[in-house]
């Protein structure tokens, strides 16, 4: 038994998983089963119980109240607007729980206050500390009894798991919920809201499973909660978790992307993707995706609005994406879009000849920008039948295109793109193109 009102484990359960090797005495045998039961509670709390309230009202979400987890990165205003006007807009009394971070001191410009105050909330408060023995005070966790939203921002997880588990303040945590308030966080205040806590090794956050690291504060029951999972190719690694703990549900969420969560519903919001793992409507998938506007059932493990993206039919699209907003930049001569789109060090390579001899032209990706801006005739390039090729964070797109000065039609071609899946998301390596004037399709 641990902090008996929260999470209580059924001698009769953990004998069924501990089974002894010898008759212990009544005494020993108790003490015996509750040190069994530690040792499996990561396994045991994803099976049967969560570290919150169980009223049996819900199955996975909060019964009242309103959670937002995001996936880390920038954050839109239709995450984080949607978190204070939950909270209550100006008249919101917000408390930011910043401990995931390696910061102890936040000064009244402090960065993360910034979002808040330009949405004019009047109270923002700061609760933190590292000692759960602070924690577990009345007077600490008091700081949260009139809070309508508490924002938890990134970092590492496993600070806060440290500082706040079995604790006051992670009670005061859920009664927030239950007036009906919204708790909401992102990158690391993402997974510490789930009941099984992903990456949380002290060691570093390459790690999924870290024993004596794997329980978060179970706002969400019997779910795993992972973060920047496209951004840096992390889509892959949820399903470890799920192969040890075959009970759990699995979400991934991208950069700039959260689930709203009320009850059994999450809805998708931000603008990109995500994912789901051990579901019931997968067909044979490994997991897919969701995007802004879809909702998932997590009681039922399956999608209530919206259509499922396979997961290479989501990777091919953000490839092909990422050159269409090359070449929209380029037609609205938008140099700073259109610098986005490349590695700092890429090149573009054009092969050709010289009085017969083979010629190859290359040019930096600094060079491309200023030839965009310079240009009198806006750039318009279309390609046409993408053929697609990944593998992990490396990617090849072969393609035909059109190009067009202004309104003029001047040339055509094959794109050769190679692409890298980076922290910030698919960036072009380098273009290798031809140049003709004959034999084009809109010639």
């Amino acid at each position: 038994m641990m902090n008996g009102s929260r999470f209580a484990v059924p001698s009769s359960v953990a004998a069924l998983l501990c089974p002894p090797v010898t008759a212990p005495s009544a005494s020993r045998s108790h003490a015996w089963l509750a040190r069994c039961a530690r040792s499996v509670l990561p396994a045991l709390a994803l099976a049967i119980v969560a570290t919150g309230p169980l009223t049996g009202q819900t199955v996975v979400g909060p019964e009242r109240g309103t959670l937002i987890v995001a996936g880390g990165g920038r954050l839109g205003p239709e995450i984080m607007n949607r978190f204070i006007d939950l909270a209550g807009g100006r008249d919101a009394h917000i408390v930011i729980l910043p401990g995931a971070g390696e910061q102890d001191s936040f000064p009244d410009d402090w960065s993360g206050y910034n979002v808040f105050r330009q949405a004019g909330v009047r109270s923002v408060k700061i609760l933190h500390t590292r000692d759960p023995k602070v924690a577990d005070t009345e007077p600490f966790a008091n700081a949260l009894r009139d809070a309508t939203g508490v924002w938890i921002p990134g970092g590492r997880q496993w600070r806060l798991a440290d500082a706040y588990l079995d604790t006051r303040t992670l009670r005061e945590l859920f009664a927030v919920l239950e007036r009906g308030g919204v708790v909401g966080g992102t990158s690391a205040g993402a997974s510490i809201q789930a009941s099984y806590m992903v990456r949380g090794a002290v060691e570093g956050n390459t790690i999924m499973m870290a024993e004596g690291h794997e329980r978060g504060f179970g706002f969400l029951r019997n779910t795993a909660v992972d973060q920047h999972v496209l951004a840096r190719g992390r889509e892959n690694d949820m399903l470890a978790v799920i192969a040890r703990y075959p009970g759990l549900l699995g979400i991934g969420l991208d950069e700039g992307t959260a689930i709203l969560v009320r009850g059994d519903r999450a809805e998708v919001i931000g603008r990109s993707k995500a994912a789901f793992y051990n579901t019931r409507d997968s067909d044979g998938d490994t997991y897919y995706f969701l995007e802004a506007g879809d909702v998932f059932d997590l009681a039922q493990r399956r999608v209530h609005i919206g259509d499922r993206l396979p997961k290479s039919t989501t990777d091919e699209r953000d490839v092909v994406a990422t050159i269409d907003k090359l070449f929209e930049a380029m037609r609205n001569r938008d140099t700073a879009a259109v610098r986005a789109q490349f590695h700092p060090q890429a090149r573009l390579y054009v092969p050709g000849q010289q009085n017969g001899i083979p010629t190859l032209r290359v040019v930096t990706a600094d060079e491309f920008v200023r030839l965009v801006a310079a240009s009198p005739d806006r750039f318009d390039e279309r390609i046409r039948d993408p053929e697609i090729r990944l593998d992990g964070n490396l990617a090849s797109v072969w393609t035909w295109y059109d190009f067009r000065r202004g309104d003029q039609f001047s040339h055509c071609g094959t794109d050769a793109f190679h692409l890298a899946r980076m922290e910030t998301g698919w960036k072009i390596l380098q273009i290798a193109y031809t140049v003709r004037q004959g034999g084009c399709r809109n010639n």
